[in-house]
Protein backbone atom coordinates (compact mmCIF):
# COMPACT_ATOMS: atom_id res chain seq x y z
CA UNK A 1 0.00 0.00 0.00
CA UNK A 2 2.63 2.46 -1.16
CA UNK A 3 0.08 4.97 -2.46
CA UNK A 4 -3.32 5.69 -0.91
CA UNK A 5 -5.93 4.71 -3.49
CA UNK A 6 -9.30 3.01 -3.61
CA UNK A 7 -10.31 2.56 -7.23
CA UNK A 8 -12.08 -0.28 -9.03
CA UNK A 9 -12.28 -2.11 -12.32
CA UNK A 10 -14.08 -0.24 -15.15
CA UNK A 11 -17.02 -2.67 -15.35
CA UNK A 12 -17.72 -2.45 -11.65
CA UNK A 13 -17.37 1.32 -11.77
CA UNK A 14 -20.03 1.61 -14.48
CA UNK A 15 -22.44 -0.62 -12.59
CA UNK A 16 -21.94 1.41 -9.42
CA UNK A 17 -22.49 4.65 -11.33
CA UNK A 18 -25.81 3.40 -12.71
CA UNK A 19 -26.86 2.38 -9.21
CA UNK A 20 -26.17 5.90 -7.90
CA UNK A 21 -27.98 7.55 -10.82
CA UNK A 22 -31.15 5.60 -10.04
CA UNK A 23 -31.42 7.55 -6.80
CA UNK A 24 -32.48 10.66 -8.73
CA UNK A 25 -35.87 9.09 -9.39
CA UNK A 26 -36.88 10.05 -5.84
CA UNK A 27 -35.81 13.69 -6.23
CA UNK A 28 -32.63 15.23 -4.81
CA UNK A 29 -31.01 12.57 -2.63
CA UNK A 30 -27.99 13.16 -0.40
CA UNK A 31 -25.20 10.62 -0.95
CA UNK A 32 -22.62 11.60 1.65
CA UNK A 33 -19.97 14.09 2.69
CA UNK A 34 -16.22 13.70 2.25
CA UNK A 35 -13.23 15.89 3.04
CA UNK A 36 -10.55 17.09 0.63
CA UNK A 37 -8.12 14.54 1.96
CA UNK A 38 -10.64 11.67 1.81
CA UNK A 39 -11.37 12.39 -1.85
CA UNK A 40 -7.66 12.49 -2.56
CA UNK A 41 -7.28 9.09 -0.91
CA UNK A 42 -10.27 7.64 -2.77
CA UNK A 43 -9.22 8.96 -6.18
CA UNK A 44 -5.51 8.33 -5.76
CA UNK A 45 -2.74 10.88 -5.36
CA UNK A 46 -1.89 10.79 -9.06
CA UNK A 47 -5.43 11.75 -10.13
CA UNK A 48 -5.77 15.44 -10.95
CA UNK A 49 -8.68 17.02 -9.13
CA UNK A 50 -10.74 19.39 -11.28
CA UNK A 51 -12.50 20.95 -8.27
CA UNK A 52 -11.10 23.12 -5.48
CA UNK A 53 -9.52 21.44 -2.46
CA UNK A 54 -9.60 24.44 -0.10
CA UNK A 55 -8.47 22.75 3.11
CA UNK A 56 -5.53 20.98 1.49
CA UNK A 57 -4.52 24.16 -0.34
CA UNK A 58 -4.67 26.28 2.80
CA UNK A 59 -2.71 23.76 4.87
CA UNK A 60 -0.19 22.53 2.31
CA UNK A 61 2.70 24.07 4.26
CA UNK A 62 1.66 22.20 7.41
CA UNK A 63 0.75 18.77 6.06
CA UNK A 64 1.55 17.08 2.75
CA UNK A 65 -1.20 15.66 0.55
CA UNK A 66 0.40 12.23 0.90
CA UNK A 67 0.22 12.23 4.69
CA UNK A 68 -3.30 13.71 4.77
CA UNK A 69 -4.57 11.14 2.26
CA UNK A 70 -2.85 8.29 4.08
CA UNK A 71 -4.45 9.19 7.41
CA UNK A 72 -7.84 9.63 5.74
CA UNK A 73 -7.56 6.24 4.06
CA UNK A 74 -7.10 4.61 7.47
CA UNK A 75 -10.31 6.31 8.63
CA UNK A 76 -12.21 5.18 5.52
CA UNK A 77 -11.08 1.60 6.11
CA UNK A 78 -12.12 1.77 9.77
CA UNK A 79 -15.59 2.99 8.75
CA UNK A 80 -15.75 0.17 6.17
CA UNK A 81 -16.17 2.63 3.31
CA UNK A 82 -13.04 1.14 1.75
CA UNK A 83 -12.57 -2.64 1.80
CA UNK A 84 -9.81 -5.09 0.88
CA UNK A 85 -10.36 -7.03 -2.34
CA UNK A 86 -10.90 -10.34 -0.53
CA UNK A 87 -14.18 -9.06 0.97
CA UNK A 88 -15.59 -8.21 -2.45
CA UNK A 89 -14.36 -11.22 -4.45
CA UNK A 90 -16.57 -14.25 -5.05
CA UNK A 91 -13.58 -16.60 -5.14
CA UNK A 92 -9.79 -16.51 -4.99
CA UNK A 93 -9.47 -16.26 -8.79
CA UNK A 94 -11.15 -12.84 -8.65
CA UNK A 95 -8.42 -11.40 -6.46
CA UNK A 96 -5.96 -11.08 -9.36
CA UNK A 97 -2.29 -10.43 -8.81
CA UNK A 98 -2.78 -8.03 -5.88
CA UNK A 99 -5.12 -9.47 -3.22
CA UNK A 100 -4.25 -6.56 -0.91
CA UNK A 101 -5.77 -4.00 -3.26
CA UNK A 102 -8.39 -1.72 -1.71
CA UNK A 103 -11.80 -0.89 -3.16
CA UNK A 104 -14.36 1.77 -2.32
CA UNK A 105 -17.81 0.40 -1.47
CA UNK A 106 -20.37 0.51 -4.28
CA UNK A 107 -22.06 3.91 -3.61
CA UNK A 108 -18.71 5.68 -3.24
CA UNK A 109 -17.31 3.97 -6.32
CA UNK A 110 -20.39 5.17 -8.19
CA UNK A 111 -19.69 8.77 -7.15
CA UNK A 112 -16.04 8.52 -8.18
CA UNK A 113 -16.98 7.07 -11.58
CA UNK A 114 -19.62 9.72 -12.24
CA UNK A 115 -17.17 12.53 -11.44
CA UNK A 116 -14.87 11.25 -14.20
CA UNK A 117 -17.46 10.43 -16.87
CA UNK A 118 -19.70 13.50 -17.23
CA UNK A 119 -20.46 14.85 -20.69
CA UNK A 120 -20.72 18.37 -19.23
CA UNK A 121 -19.51 20.04 -16.05
CA UNK A 122 -20.90 23.33 -14.77
CA UNK A 123 -19.15 25.05 -11.87
CA UNK A 124 -20.40 27.97 -9.80
CA UNK A 125 -17.88 29.50 -7.42
CA UNK A 126 -19.27 32.06 -4.98
CA UNK A 127 -16.73 34.35 -3.34
CA UNK A 128 -17.50 36.43 -0.26
CA UNK A 129 -14.53 38.32 1.15
CA UNK A 130 -11.77 35.70 1.00
CA UNK A 131 -13.99 32.63 1.40
CA UNK A 132 -15.36 30.60 -1.48
CA UNK A 133 -18.29 28.23 -1.83
CA UNK A 134 -18.44 26.01 -4.91
CA UNK A 135 -21.27 24.11 -6.57
CA UNK A 136 -20.49 21.64 -9.36
CA UNK A 137 -23.06 19.88 -11.55
CA UNK A 138 -22.00 16.83 -13.55
CA UNK A 139 -24.37 16.16 -16.46
CA UNK A 140 -24.68 12.81 -18.25
CA UNK A 141 -27.39 13.69 -20.78
CA UNK A 142 -29.88 11.38 -19.11
CA UNK A 143 -31.99 13.86 -17.17
CA UNK A 144 -30.01 13.22 -14.00
CA UNK A 145 -27.05 15.04 -12.49
CA UNK A 146 -24.50 14.57 -9.76
CA UNK A 147 -24.04 17.64 -7.59
CA UNK A 148 -20.90 18.35 -5.59
CA UNK A 149 -21.08 21.21 -3.10
CA UNK A 150 -17.72 22.30 -1.68
CA UNK A 151 -17.60 24.46 1.43
CA UNK A 152 -14.79 26.89 2.20
CA UNK A 153 -13.37 24.47 4.79
CA UNK A 154 -13.03 21.58 2.36
CA UNK A 155 -16.13 19.44 2.85
CA UNK A 156 -17.64 17.94 -0.32
CA UNK A 157 -21.39 17.23 -0.15
CA UNK A 158 -22.69 14.91 -2.88
CA UNK A 159 -26.30 14.79 -4.08
CA UNK A 160 -27.93 12.97 -6.98
CA UNK A 161 -30.85 14.87 -8.48
CA UNK A 162 -33.11 15.26 -11.51
CA UNK A 163 -31.55 17.67 -13.99
CA UNK A 164 -34.62 19.91 -13.78
CA UNK A 165 -33.83 20.60 -10.11
CA UNK A 166 -30.31 21.89 -10.81
CA UNK A 167 -31.15 25.47 -11.94
CA UNK A 168 -33.04 26.30 -8.73
CA UNK A 169 -30.16 24.95 -6.65
CA UNK A 170 -27.72 27.04 -8.67
CA UNK A 171 -29.80 30.16 -8.06
CA UNK A 172 -29.48 29.61 -4.32
CA UNK A 173 -25.77 30.25 -4.81
CA UNK A 174 -26.05 33.11 -7.31
CA UNK A 175 -28.76 35.10 -5.50
CA UNK A 176 -28.54 33.65 -2.01
CA UNK A 177 -29.90 36.79 -0.33
CA UNK A 178 -32.56 37.38 -3.02
CA UNK A 179 -31.36 40.88 -3.87
CA UNK A 180 -32.23 40.76 -7.59
CA UNK A 181 -34.44 43.63 -8.70
CA UNK A 182 -35.67 44.41 -12.21
CA UNK A 183 -34.05 43.93 -15.59
CA UNK A 184 -31.92 46.91 -16.62
CA UNK A 185 -30.13 48.31 -19.64
CA UNK A 186 -27.03 46.65 -21.03
CA UNK A 187 -23.67 48.41 -20.61
CA UNK A 188 -20.70 47.65 -22.83
CA UNK A 189 -17.23 48.65 -21.68
CA UNK A 190 -13.65 47.51 -22.09
CA UNK A 191 -12.18 45.68 -19.11
CA UNK A 192 -9.58 48.41 -18.55
CA UNK A 193 -12.30 51.09 -18.45
CA UNK A 194 -14.70 49.57 -15.91
CA UNK A 195 -13.38 51.76 -13.08
CA UNK A 196 -13.75 54.83 -15.30
CA UNK A 197 -17.51 54.33 -15.69
CA UNK A 198 -18.92 56.17 -12.63
CA UNK A 199 -22.35 54.52 -12.61
CA UNK A 200 -21.04 51.01 -13.22
CA UNK A 201 -18.12 51.23 -10.81
CA UNK A 202 -20.43 52.56 -8.09
CA UNK A 203 -22.68 49.52 -8.43
CA UNK A 204 -19.83 47.01 -8.62
CA UNK A 205 -18.10 48.51 -5.58
CA UNK A 206 -21.15 47.47 -3.57
CA UNK A 207 -20.67 43.81 -4.54
CA UNK A 208 -21.33 41.54 -1.55
CA UNK A 209 -20.82 38.24 -3.39
CA UNK A 210 -19.29 37.36 -6.75
CA UNK A 211 -20.32 34.09 -8.41
CA UNK A 212 -18.49 32.86 -11.50
CA UNK A 213 -20.36 30.30 -13.60
CA UNK A 214 -18.26 28.18 -15.96
CA UNK A 215 -19.66 25.41 -18.15
CA UNK A 216 -17.61 22.96 -20.21
CA UNK A 217 -19.24 20.52 -22.62
CA UNK A 218 -17.89 18.11 -25.16
CA UNK A 219 -17.62 19.60 -28.66
CA UNK A 220 -19.03 22.95 -27.49
CA UNK A 221 -17.22 26.17 -26.67
CA UNK A 222 -16.95 26.84 -22.91
CA UNK A 223 -19.39 29.34 -21.40
CA UNK A 224 -18.63 31.74 -18.55
CA UNK A 225 -20.74 34.36 -16.76
CA UNK A 226 -20.02 36.44 -13.67
CA UNK A 227 -22.84 37.39 -11.29
CA UNK A 228 -22.45 40.35 -8.93
CA UNK A 229 -24.83 40.39 -5.97
CA UNK A 230 -24.87 43.84 -4.37
CA UNK A 231 -26.99 45.08 -1.48
CA UNK A 232 -30.01 45.56 -3.77
CA UNK A 233 -29.07 44.46 -7.31
CA UNK A 234 -27.94 41.42 -9.27
CA UNK A 235 -25.74 42.05 -12.30
CA UNK A 236 -24.37 39.58 -14.82
CA UNK A 237 -21.39 40.11 -17.09
CA UNK A 238 -19.78 38.21 -19.91
CA UNK A 239 -16.79 38.71 -22.16
CA UNK A 240 -17.61 39.22 -25.82
CA UNK A 241 -16.48 36.38 -28.06
CA UNK A 242 -13.60 36.88 -30.49
CA UNK A 243 -12.69 40.12 -28.79
CA UNK A 244 -9.19 41.31 -27.99
CA UNK A 245 -7.78 39.00 -25.33
CA UNK A 246 -5.66 41.67 -23.63
CA UNK A 247 -8.45 44.20 -23.14
CA UNK A 248 -11.77 42.66 -24.21
CA UNK A 249 -15.17 44.29 -24.16
CA UNK A 250 -17.41 43.25 -21.27
CA UNK A 251 -21.17 43.40 -21.19
CA UNK A 252 -22.92 44.18 -17.89
CA UNK A 253 -26.65 44.08 -17.29
CA UNK A 254 -28.82 44.15 -14.20
CA UNK A 255 -31.16 41.16 -14.18
CA UNK A 256 -34.29 40.11 -12.36
CA UNK A 257 -34.19 36.80 -10.56
CA UNK A 258 -36.40 35.18 -13.22
CA UNK A 259 -34.05 36.39 -15.98
CA UNK A 260 -31.01 35.04 -14.16
CA UNK A 261 -32.82 31.73 -13.60
CA UNK A 262 -33.62 31.48 -17.33
CA UNK A 263 -29.95 32.07 -18.17
CA UNK A 264 -28.81 29.41 -15.71
CA UNK A 265 -31.44 27.01 -16.99
CA UNK A 266 -30.22 27.50 -20.55
CA UNK A 267 -26.64 26.74 -19.53
CA UNK A 268 -27.50 23.70 -17.42
CA UNK A 269 -30.29 22.14 -19.46
CA UNK A 270 -30.95 23.46 -22.94
CA UNK A 271 -27.33 23.42 -24.12
CA UNK A 272 -27.17 19.73 -23.29
CA UNK A 273 -30.46 18.81 -24.89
Amino acid sequence: MSQPTATAAPDRGSACALFVLEGAEDGPTALGVFTDEELTALDGLSTEQLVPLPWLSENQDLVSAEIAAGVSLRSLIARRLVLPAELLADDWDDLGEDPRRLYAVDPIQGILTLRRSASAVTTLQRIVDVQSHTLVHYDFGEGRMLEEEITHDGFHHFTILPAQAAPDRAMMVIDQDEVAGDDGERRRVRMSEVDQDPALSAVLSDTRALTVLSSVRRDVEPVQYSFYATSDHLLVSLTEEDDGAEDPHLQFVEVARATAADLVREVLLEAGA
